[in-house]
């Protein structure tokens, strides 16, 4: 199974993963590497283009051909700076430097140099640059630095301007009265769990702006939202009226299976300690739809997605089929907390309920998720009985444990592994036969695997399989401990096991993430024709999924022969940007692949050739078998390397 991209919806109900560019090649370097880590205190400069997408509809060669031109000005001012390229991503570019002043510097020339290439003739596409600078504590992973010095940098660039350059309080006691430059205080800002001071570097006549952490729309949609939790929730009253629901609406006639779009529930208290409100709701009311097979319900992913590109709600049903919007938010200060909740009717741009919810005491968030689902249900008009999802737990203590503990997780990093784990071993001492977080813990003990920070891993995959067998001895075939225990049983080795558990699987699926793993579990076990049956649902049920999805299912089609499909779905998706650039380059090297196969090798060339041109360096051989690691049948994979060696796979 394919747990190198798993995807923390399947485990905590939220999309959190945090992806590499790399996070193939990562994990085939080192999960099975029991190093210690290589920590030091670096520079961080982050870029990149601005509507890359829409640059890439609108004149994909002419896009290409400029971002080339504006990668050699870049690379020659980093080498004129001294700082070092690490890591590529089609349109974004991370580097190294020793000294702050010299990454201001260089992007400032580089934002002049662009700006002024724009004015010219030399430009047919017109590109603009975000830029980040932080300096911070990072983990260096052969060439690639990784960690939260990085996190941040990325999180500055998100937040830049078009054409302009965000740096972060370190990088501005380093530089301001070493340089010329005015800078912009935009205050405190706060992405997943980063907290950081940022400032706008002023280039010209550059109007200063404000920003304030709630409103800050853009920078969250960019980075996703992960939420840290400690709540109190004693006490709670009424703040104002409740709104008039419209119950004279006129219902406009939907489908049998209508579609409904769950927004998360927004905190506008001011206070991050509410956050976990919002995700608990909106997590519970996705989980309590998804147990009819009457809705279809789109993952949190696909309202993430809808939310960043802003269309207005008649357009849902046009592009997406959907049918009804819920949205919510949590309003208040520490003694008076409510909820409130709306359900759109999108085709009529109409609300047709509306509902205001108050907490008295901390217990109050179960019996509130449960009546939004209620209410959901009734305004749909659609006949069911009703069943609410099974929270964590019905403790809210261990609950915000555990909510916090998957934040924790989803910072993919060692630090954040180990306080997950604290959380998770407290929360257990407290609810010892609690399924869901045995099965946190198992999944615990395999991320230090994949991460390269086991120091034992014989003994931390014992471990893991150890709670995975726990939470299903508590809930049999518990979904998120039957893939933790067959992600573990394929990395100690047991085939056989894994394959029969992931098979289990595929009986009790319950999520978007469940269907999407019992997948690759099916193509990696060799039934390729269930493989492709289960990737296509989620492809066509939720197209924002992540990107690990179809390029096994590119791998997938293709192993099985199925090319003309095979090539009709990649025509499409290469339009698209995807959240990791390799699928690209997955999906231009499988397409050259069919071409030899159909005898097209000329046509091939061409297309091995365009997958170079996104990170300047290609597939190779190894990240290749990276995305393949758990696949029994080697055969495909051979005769794939073997097809595509004559036209310059490299092996590393």
């Amino acid at each position: 199974m394919p747990t190198a991209t798993y995807d923390l919806i399947n485990i905590f109900g939220w999309t959190g993963f945090t992806h590499h560019a790399n996070i193939n090649e990562f994990y085939w370097d080192s999960h099975m590497s029991e190093e210690e880590i290589d920590r030091k205190i670096a520079v961080i400069f982050a870029t990149d283009v601005v509507g890359y997408s829409k640059h890439m509809e609108a004149d994909e060669s002419g896009t290409i051909k400029n971002l080339r031109a504006c990668e050699k000005i870049l690379t020659g001012l980093f080498e004129k700076h001294k700082g070092r390229l690490f890591n590529t991503g089609g349109d974004s570019f991370l580097a190294e430097f020793s000294s702050a002043v010299s990454a201001v510097e260089c992007a400032v020339e580089f934002q002049k140099a662009i700006k002024e290439r724009n004015s010219s003739e030399k430009a047919s596409v017109k590109l603009q640059f975000r830029i980040g600078i932080n300096s911070g504590d990072v983990i260096k992973e052969k060439d690639n630095l990784l960690g939260d010095g990085v996190n941040i940098a990325a999180r500055l660039e998100a937040l830049a301007q078009s054409g302009g350059i965000t740096i972060s309080k370190v990088i501005y006691d380093y530089v301001k009265g070493k340089t010329q430059y005015e800078f912009n205080d935009l205050g405190l800002q706060k992405v997943k769990l980063n907290e950081f001071h940022a400032f706008d570097l002023l280039l010209d006549s550059k109007e200063k702006r404000k920003l304030k952490e709630k409103s800050n729309s853009i920078m969250v949609a960019a980075a996703s939202i992960v939420v840290v939790f400690v709540a109190a929730l004693l006490g709670y009253t009424f703040l104002n009226e409740p709104k008039n629901v419209i119950s004279d609406h006129k219902q406009t006639v939907i489908s049998d299976k209508p579609t409904i779009l769950i927004k998360n529930f927004q905190n506008i208290t001011g206070s991050a300690e509410n956050d976990y409100l919002g995700v608990g709701i909106t997590t519970n009311i996705i989980a309590t739809l998804n147990k009819s097979e009457r809705f279809e319900v789109p993952p949190s992913s696909t309202a993430k997605y809808l939310e960043e590109v802003s269309l207005e709600n008649t357009e849902l049903k046009g592009q997406y089929g959907i049918e009804f919007l819920v949205t919510g938010s949590i309003q208040g200060n520490s003694d008076k907390l409510r909820v409130t909740a709306e359900m759109i009717d999108v085709v009529e741009d109409t609300v047709i309920w509306s509902e205001i919810y108050d907490f008295k005491k901390a217990d109050d968030i179960f019996e509130i998720q449960d009546a939004v689902s209620l209410s959901i249900l009734k305004a749909s008009r659609v006949k069911i009985d009703f069943s609410p999802a099974e929270p964590v737990s019905k403790n809210a203590e261990v609950y915000k444990m555990h909510l916090k503990g998957g934040a924790l997780f989803s910072q993919n990093t060692p630090d954040g592994n180990k306080a997950a784990q604290e959380l998770f071993e407290a929360a257990l001492s407290i609810e010892p036969q609690n399924h869901r977080i045995l099965n946190s813990l198992a999944w615990i003990y395999w991320q230090k695997i994949y991460m390269g920070i086991s120091k034992n891993r014989s003994e931390d995959i014992k471990n893991g399989l150890k709670y995975a067998e726990a939470s299903l001895v508590n809930s049999p075939n518990f979904p998120g401990a039957l893939s933790a225990s067959a992600s573990l049983e394929m990395l100690a080795g047991d085939y056989e096991k894994s394959c029969k558990l992931n098979q289990t699987l595929i009986e009790f699926v319950e999520t978007m993430a469940d269907r999407a793993l019992a997948a690759a579990g099916q193509h990696f076990c060799g039934d390729l024709k269930g493989a492709i049956t289960n990737y296509e649902h989620v492809v066509k049920s939720a197209p924002h999924f992540s990107s690990w999805v179809k390029y096994l299912y590119g791998y997938a089609l293709t192993e099985h022969g199925e090319y003309d499909k095979a090539l009709d779905f990649f025509e499409t998706e290469l339009q698209k940007k995807h959240s990791w650039s390799g699928t690209e380059q997955t999906m231009y090297v499988l397409t050259a692949f069919i071409k030899i196969k159909q005898g097209n090798e000329k046509e091939a060339k061409v297309l091995f050739e365009k997958q170079k041109e996104l990170d300047g360096k290609g597939k190779t051989a190894k990240r290749i078998k990276g995305e393949l690691f758990g696949v029994r049948d080697k055969t495909f994979l051979n005769e794939l390397l073997s097809t595509l060696k004559p036209l310059g796979l490299p092996e590393g």
